[in-house]
């Protein structure tokens, strides 16, 4: 929940932005990444939330629904990168800072919380007084029918509404302006704590959890996020009842009105707060930013300890005398004040619905009259060479990462002299231009030349950490063997390109073009969930509430939001081009400042690489992260000073964008006849009525050639369209070899065509390759003007230019080879839960439906230049082609798209039985009376982490409507108390989660818990425990009324209407490619559930329970903390076959280790057929 989020590529580049949650764009392109982003869900928030129960995440075709292809917010507007970098970012948070613990303060001594409140309280209120307007006045995208309603509650709350009709939910977010930076120097982590200990009880609702079961009930969610300077807090849920959104505003309200802070849950709390702490020792990103933070001015509070820990929190009061719930209520008093703080509410109601609801409790917070907190430190300077822990500037740093790392990182400071100069960059976005320029991948581009010479695999510019007074502007290469032993020409070549840019030669085509393709997202503007929307709403609250209310929902979504210095604009119709020359040129004269600021004298420098184990000099405190500081020699900074010019290395400005569609090119071809204007007004019988499937437009018989099938939108009205191909063939995934190739050959096909398709990915069209065990997928997707021939130049060369798309040279395969053993090596310092679930996933799939890390290390050493160009020249040789096409084509140019695809690929036809078959779930072992269930026991593989994990897997192979409904409905019954009893009461753990997981037409139930306290076989016990006692405690004291609360929610959820075109496509696309074709699938379900009784629910749980059940456990077992025990036998003798039964326990039921996951799913196929149907002891 920190300050910086820092996006990994699984090729292991590390680039940095801020923080944490919804994809928003604060200043400019904060992110290297395709969608920029501000805050990502992470571990570090307070509350539980689903964690990732697909384990290695296999090939899609293993889940229910392909998704992914979609992003669940409304994305602000976005970083220039390629599509390629999407699919291979991972995403982490980073937070931490590396000041000593202030000590000898004495018992006396009382933290400072007295924000200065002179002259800072009348600009402050000053600006809430100014937060008004109407809808009319809210600048929205022309799609935007919503409603919005800004204003000030007479207690200096600002709030903002935004009625839309068309959703079945609602959200709010409250911002709380005061964040990590406030902490006291004597308790860092503070603002952290008090953000979870606000989830704990209230005067109105003083209940622990209640109001996480409250939402439960009524299909909703909570969470929150401490940043540097704010803290916010958000939840959603069923907007269908007024009365219930009125409760649950008035719960969320009494945060702010009433808390607590009772002390037992303080006491207890701590315990969830070093269990986080814990859990993020062994993460690079963590590691990593507590270096960035020890390289600041020790004076300035961005140096400080955010996360806090035990040490500060607990420890290091009471050697102080503080008392800790104390401090607390001091904090909250200090800076929970109306005047600091804003609101969103997004619903379906009316705004003046909405704002009756919200007055009254919301009223009642109370006005501190406090100023800004960071009015305190404005002065401050971020970054001074003689004051900081780890040398800054003219030194690098080189860092020992915990995974296979290998990256050179320059950052340089952005400071502001005043607040007036980071208002300037939200409004004019100067780093937007500039990273759209370093960080280009186009022919030409700085990578394009890095890669050339073999230096790189992957660049990153960006925007990173962002305080009120400075910003930090990054560049991260992605380094090969080669460009770590080149790493001063390297650097060398980004002061060429920024050289070339400083002297002011960027054409104006380029500004026009950023500008046009970031009006081309604002004016097809996608909706998202009410959630994120609430959230990225009460950011910009934040960010432009003082400038203009009317900026609170284009402000983050445009460039160019001043017409001149002193006129804002003024409508929110899509821009072609700036107003005035002028207008360009305010933007280029301020891109060039900020490039004047990327000097040599100012850049800090990171390495981060494996190969410095053993070079290392130095310990960090709170992370124990091995590094050591080496000054740049003078020869070497003037070599950078003076880089070679641009023009000699190749390197040059990008060229026009010819993938930009044109006016004509963007009209919709469809009418919209099927379009949610109001969800509550639908009828139940409209609810439950399926949308218009995809109709089947081509059929060439069972043994034929292609399927197709094809839905012109009439549902979205805009100008884009996806097209899916999958050539079904069994030869391409057949052996781990073979899946292994298939990975060479996506990563060696996207970096070649990453050139190509980088514009393309620029102007809104991306495409996908993926090999996977049924045969290969290709994904075209875009505004549909240009798709047409982006698709077929694609389809070309990854089909009949094969070669031309392979690496030349062993050194250039080997390269490849390098990055995917890196991933593949990444799995071993993943989180001990992740393990487990990834184990857990092995013994429930067959084996040539997904390969082991193990298998696929191995194949990756053995394979050969050679054997990459075999297996490519007949990878499109033969098979049966299926297809989707949906969006804004018609029926004859679907055809033919299809068409010149299939004789660009010009395979040969199969026969249908020798189609490959959908994946079937391994069915467990059924637990008969008087034995246990299954066991997989799992060593740790990184030997520093301190977690135990446990894992408890339910398997349902019931393929049934009912039964799929019925594991949704106990998963909703009993996740909260799950949570509430292990993590929040027996503290157990930090990790406590739930979820379901689907593996073709089957489901399974898991419970995960994570744990630094207790080993695995404890956190077994108690999940076990408490799995035990649900039928008496959760689900008899059940009602058939408190059914019909959870079923509402199951039915809400499936008959919400989908808000963009790509999920539909996703759920389409799932159904062809399972071959379920249940196109109603949704709906067929919400009519299961509407018939749940309480009969069902206790006879379904004792038939996954009690009655011989099909259970799993597996426990992952750490080497070194509380939480270690003996480490397990890699092997119990099961794959031996060892004939005294030493795989057994005592009971007669099974027990493995990893070594006998082969042998184990070897013989559950056996038993199963083929994936049928087994009996309950088989």
């Amino acid at each position: 929940m920190m300050d910086v989020l820092r996006c990994f590529l699984c090729v292991y580049l590390i680039c940095s932005v801020r923080a944490f949650l919804t994809p928003c764009s604060s200043r400019g392109s904060t992110s290297i990444i395709g969608t920029s982003i501000n805050h990502l869900r992470c571990a570090n928030e307070h509350c539980h939330q689903p964690v990732d129960m697909s384990g290695e995440n296999g090939p899609d075709e293993q889940s229910v629904e392909s998704s992914g292809i979609y992003q669940s917010v409304e994305p602000m507007i976005s970083a220039v990168d390629s599509a390629a970098r999407r699919r291979i970012l991972f995403s982490m948070i980073a937070t931490a800072s590396s000041i000593p613990l202030m000590t000898n303060v004495g018992a006396a001594v009382a933290t400072d919380y007295s924000p200065e409140i002179a002259g800072a309280v009348t600009s402050a209120t000053a600006a809430a007084a100014g937060f008004f307007a109407s809808n009319n006045e809210i600048l929205k995208s022309p799609k935007d029918t919503r409603n919005y309603k800004a204003y000030t509650l007479e207690n200096g709350l600002r709030v903002l509404l935004c009625s839309d009709p068309s959703s079945q939910e609602a959200a709010a977010a409250m911002d709380v302006h005061v964040g990590a930076t406030s902490d006291p120097p004597q308790v860092q982590g503070l603002a952290h704590f008090c953000e979870h200990m606000l989830f704990l009880g209230t005067e109105e609702y003083p209940t622990e959890g209640s109001f996480e079961q409250f939402l439960q009930n009524n299909s909703g969610r909570s969470n929150a996020f401490t940043d540097s300077e704010d803290t916010v807090y958000y939840f959603d849920i069923d907007a269908e009842d007024d009365a219930k959104l009125q409760e649950g505003l008035k719960r969320f309200a009494s945060f702010f009105t009433s808390p607590l802070f009772t002390q037992s849950a303080t006491s207890r709390e701590l315990n969830a707060i070093e269990s986080e702490h814990s859990k993020n020792l062994q993460s690079d990103i963590f590691r990593l930013y507590q270096i960035e933070k020890a390289r600041a001015n020790q004076d300035h509070p961005f140096s400080k300890f955010f996360t806090g820990n035990k040490a500060t929190l607990l420890d290091g009061t009471k050697e102080q005398g503080i008392d800790l719930r104390e401090e607390l209520i001091k904090f909250y008093k200090a800076y929970y004040s109306a005047n600091q703080m804003s609101f969103a509410v997004v619903g379906p109601q009316s705004i003046e619905t909405l704002k009756r609801m919200i007055d009254g409790p919301f009223s009642a917070i109370p006005n501190r009259n406090v100023g800004p907190p960071e009015d305190k430190w404005l002065d401050i300077p971020p970054f001074k060479d003689e004051s900081t822990l780890i040398a800054s500037t003219k030194h690098v740093v080189e860092i020992l990462p915990v995974q296979e790392l290998r990256q050179v990182a320059i950052s340089w400071p952005v400071v502001f002299q005043t607040k007036k100069e980071g208002v300037d960059m939200d409004l004019v976005k100067p780093d937007f231009y500039v990273t759209h320029l370093l960080g280009h991948e186009g022919q030409g581009s700085l990578l394009s030349y890095l890669k050339s010479k073999g230096w790189a695999n992957a660049l990153g510019v960006g925007t990173n950490t962002e305080l009120t007074n400075f910003e930090t502007f990054e560049v991260t290469v992605e380094l090969t063997n080669k460009g770590l032993a080149a790493i001063d020409d390297v650097v060398a070549s980004v002061y060429s390109y920024i050289s070339m840019l400083k002297k002011g030669n960027m054409p104006d085509y380029i500004f026009d073009e950023v500008l046009k393709l970031t009006e081309l997202e604002w004016r097809f503007l996608q909706r998202g969930s009410a959630g994120g929307y609430a959230q990225s709403l009460v950011k910009a609250i934040v960010d432009y509430g003082d400038v203009s209310p009317s900026l609170v929902v284009a402000g983050p979504r445009r460039l160019a939001l001043r017409e001149s210095p002193t006129r804002l604009i003024a409508s929110g119709d899509a821009r072609t081009g700036f107003a005035s020359a002028a207008q360009r040129d305010e933007a280029k004269t301020e891109a060039l400042k900020l490039v004047s600021k990327l000097t040599v004298g100012k850049a800090m420098i990171t390495v981060l690489s494996k190969l410095f184990e053993g070079k290392t000099d130095m310990v960090e405190k709170w992370y124990s992260t091995r590094y050591r500081v080496r000054p740049i020699p003078s020869a070497t900074l003037d070599k950078w000073a003076s880089p070679p010019p641009a023009a000699s290395l190749g390197i040059t400005l990008p060229r026009p964008n010819v993938f930009i569609p044109s006016e004509k090119g963007l009209k919709v071809k469809g009418k919209v006849v099927d379009g949610v204007s109001d969800a509550r007004a639908r009828s139940f019988q409209d609810r439950m009525k399926p949308i218009r499937p995809p109709s089947l437009i081509r059929d060439d018989g069972e043994n034929g050639r292609w399927t197709v099938y094809f839905k012109q939108d009439d549902r979205f009205g805009e100008p884009k369209a996806f097209v899916i191909f999958q050539l079904l063939t069994k030869e391409v995934y057949s052996s781990a070899d073979k899946a292994a190739l298939a990975s060479l050959y996506q990563t060696a096909a996207t970096d070649m065509l990453g050139e190509y398709a980088y514009d393309a990915s620029l102007a809104g069209l991306s495409y996908d390759i993926q090999v996977l065990p049924r045969g290969v997928r290709l994904t075209f997707a875009g505004y549909n003007d240009k798709l047409g021939d982006f698709s077929s130049y694609i389809s070309r060369k990854l089909s009949r230019d094969i070669f031309d798309i392979l690496p030349q040279s062993d050194a250039e395969f080997d390269r490849y080879k390098d990055n995917l053993m890196r991933a593949l090596t990444a799995f071993d310092v993943k989180q001990p839960y992740a393990h487990g679930v990834y184990y857990s996933s092995l013994l429930l799939q067959p084996r040539n439906f997904q390969y082991t890390n193990t298998q696929l290390r191995e194949a990756i050493r053995r394979l050969t230049l050679p054997d990459l160009l075999e297996y490519a020249s007949t990878l499109w040789s033969s098979g049966k082609g299926e297809a989707l096409v949906q969006g804004n084509l018609e029926k004859r140019e679907a055809l033919n798209l299809v068409d010149k695809i299939d004789k660009t690929l010009s395979f040969k036809t199969i026969s249908a039985d020798e189609i490959p078959a959908p994946v079937k779930a391994l069915p467990l072992p059924g637990v008969f009376k008087g034995s246990s269930p299954i066991r997989l026991y799992v060593s740790e593989p990184n030997p520093s982490n301190n977690n135990a994990a446990s894992q408890i897997v339910f398997q349902c192979l019931d393929t049934s409507e009912k039964s799929h409904v019925l594991v949704e409905l106990l998963n909703s019954i009993v996740s909260e108390p799950f949570f509430e009893d292990l993590r929040t009461k027996q503290q157990l753990g930090y990790i406590v989660s739930s979820g379901i997981k689907a593996i073709g037409n089957t489901r399974t139930l898991s419970f995960v818990v994570q744990s630094n306290v207790a080993p695995a076989s404890t956190l077994t016990k108690a999940a076990w425990k408490f799995l035990e006692g649900v039928r008496s405690t959760y689900l008899e004291p059940l009602n058939e009324g408190d059914i019909g609360v959870y079923v509402k929610g199951i039915i809400d959820s499936k008959t919400e209407p989908d808000k963009r075109l790509s999920i539909e496509v996703t759920r389409n696309w799932a159904e062809i490619s399972s071959g379920r074709l249940q196109f109603d699938r949704l709906q067929s379900e919400a009519a299961a559930a509407l018939n749940l009784a309480k009969s069902d629910l206790l006879q379904f749980w004792d038939d996954i329970f009690a009655n011989d059940g099909r259970i799993l456990i597996t426990e992952v077992i750490p080497r070194v903390g509380p939480s270690s025990s003996k480490a397990p036998a890699t092997s119990t003798g099961y794959a031996e076959g060892n004939k005294s039964s030493s795989y057994l326990g005592k009971d007669g039921s099974l027990r493995l280790g990893i070594d006998d996951i082969e042998q184990y799913r070897r013989d559950r196929e056996a038993v199963a057929g083929g994936g049928g149907a087994t009996s309950k002891r088989a």
